[in-house]
């Protein structure tokens, strides 16, 4: 099942990234991406917040604040952080460096304090 929804996804958006460019394409996979956001599957998931990333619309900050803050595995917050960090606006960013500070893991720790930093310095 989970294989079959996977697929599923995957033919959406290939579908979707082969149309024409139209905000209506954008806005239909944004939505996939938050479908797969929310997914049991680890890798659907931070593949899509890494996507959410890439597109970089203040839509998806909530999702990706939610998956940062609460995400099971270290590679789920990474995955957001480094989405976060590339839409880069003040709430993404200011959630980046608290997560620098107080998550659990103190992989995640290090690396949301090297995406900080080095968000800093492109600025």
């Amino acid at each position: 099942m989970k294989k079959l929804s996977v697929l599923l996804f995957l033919l959406a958006l290939v579908g979707t990234t082969f149309a024409e460019p139209s905000s209506t394409n954008t806005i239909n996979v944004e939505e996939n991406l938050l479908v797969g956001l929310n997914s049991a599957n680890i890798g659907l998931k931070t593949s899509s917040a890494y996507m959410l990333g890439q597109y970089g619309t203040s839509k998806s900050i909530n999702s990706l604040l939610k998956v940062l803050k609460s995400g099971e595995t270290e590679e789920e917050r990474i995955s957001a952080a480094v989405a976060l960090v590339k839409i880069n606006t003040e709430q993404s960013m200011f959630a980046v460096k608290q997560n620098a500070k107080f998550d659990r893991s103190e992989r995640v720790r290090r690396l949301c304090t090297l995406f900080y930093n080095q968000s800093l310095q492109n600025n």
